[in-house]
């Protein structure tokens, strides 16, 4: 007999069904992640993220492919760690613990995870942080009004520590190119001033966010440009 436990596996397709480009409804393709992710509550789970396109030969980008925004806001690419695992060594790390006392933290939570691996791990997140977002922003808006002809942006917003920092993920929602990521201690609505670089009003923008509830992040997107935001709802993995 197999006394192997099977793993536990959560398949997610991309929130649009339909292109945004030519309105047609999108088809399978392949699978473009499958990987074994550590969440923050100490699980972990296989994820699989389906890639679609569009079905429409004449389309003007038929060979797009669009994955799930929440899978890619639960497992960042390149990482067997969950978006928040990720968030909170960096939030650590910027408090000054050290990497036994991270360590020793997430061990607490279920995580697997060694000492050294923190230090790798927040190394290249690092690197995440502190991309010039405001040169993104320049360039990713300006390709997505020549290839598509509008701009849609995915914004993710995970909290840390009990709610006392905030990450905020922005992508170009084509292409799932990393625009900007930011971590900070939420303090007041100032915090979220950089929103405004994002969402100025020169730009005609649409905001996907997958959201389990609207928090109070999100209304400070809607009220800072007349950005067409988009919830999709999801249940809690």
């Amino acid at each position: 007999m197999d006394n192997r436990i099977k793993e536990k596996t959560k398949i997610y397709k991309p929130e649009i069904t339909h292109c945004p480009l030519c309105g047609t409804k999108l088809m399978y393709r392949y699978t473009v992640s499958n990987k074994v992710i550590q969440f923050y509550d100490g699980g972990s789970s296989r994820v699989k993220n389906l890639g679609y396109s569009c079905s429409n030969p004449d389309c003007t980008h038929p060979e797009i492919i669009y994955t799930s925004q929440t899978a890619s806001k639960l497992c960042i690419k390149g990482y067997t760690y969950s978006a928040k695992v990720l968030a909170t060594i960096s939030y650590y790390k910027q408090k000054h613990m050290s990497r036994d006392e991270i360590c020793d933290k997430l061990v607490e939570q279920g995580i697997e995870i060694s000492d050294r691996n923190i230090d790798i791990i927040y190394e290249k997140y690092k690197e995440k942080l502190e991309m010039d977002y405001k040169k993104n922003i320049d360039v990713e808006y300006n390709y997505m009004m020549r290839e598509y002809g509008q701009i849609m942006i995915s914004i993710d917003a995970i909290s840390i520590d009990d709610g006392k920092a905030k990450l905020v993920s922005v992508r170009n929602f084509f292409t799932s190119n990393q625009i900007g990521l930011h971590l900070f201690e939420e303090k007041s609505p100032n915090d979220y001033d950089f929103l405004d670089e994002y969402l100025d009003k020169k730009w005609n923008i649409t905001v996907i966010a997958t959201v389990r509830r609207i928090t109070g992040f999100f209304p400070e997107v809607e009220k800072r440009a007349k950005a067409d935001v988009k919830y999709i709802h999801y249940l809690k993995y």
